[in-house]
C-alpha cells in the first residue's frame, strides 16, 4: 500500500530508549603502548583490551594499566 500523497503528521513524542557506542584508543601510560576498546550502551559499559596473541579481550579494570584507563575514562580524561 502506497502513502497518501498528502498526509497530516504529528511528532506527539520523541525518546531515545536505547543507544550503543564503542570507542577505540591507542594510549601511552608511563612509556606502554596500549590498546583498548569501551563499549558502552544505556545499560552498561564494557572495557576490552587488544592483545596480540588473541586479539580484543574483555578486560579486568581492577589492576595495573587498565585500572588507569578505568580512572582517565571516569574522569573524562579520555574525551
Amino acid at each position: 500500500m502506497a502513502a497518501p500523497e498528502e498526509y497530516d503528521l504529528t511528532v506527539k513524542e520523541s525518546k531515545e530508549v536505547w543507544w550503543a557506542t564503542t570507542n577505540e584508543y591507542d594510549l601511552e601510560i608511563d612509556g606502554e603502548n596500549i590498546s583498548v576498546r569501551i563499549a558502552e550502551t544505556s545499560k552498561s559499559t564494557e572495557f576490552f583490551e587488544y592483545e596480540e596473541n588473541s586479539g580484543w579481550n574483555e578486560a579486568d579494570t581492577d589492576s595495573g594499566l587498565m585500572a588507569i584507563v578505568y580512572e582517565a575514562w571516569q574522569n573524562g580524561e579520555l574525551e
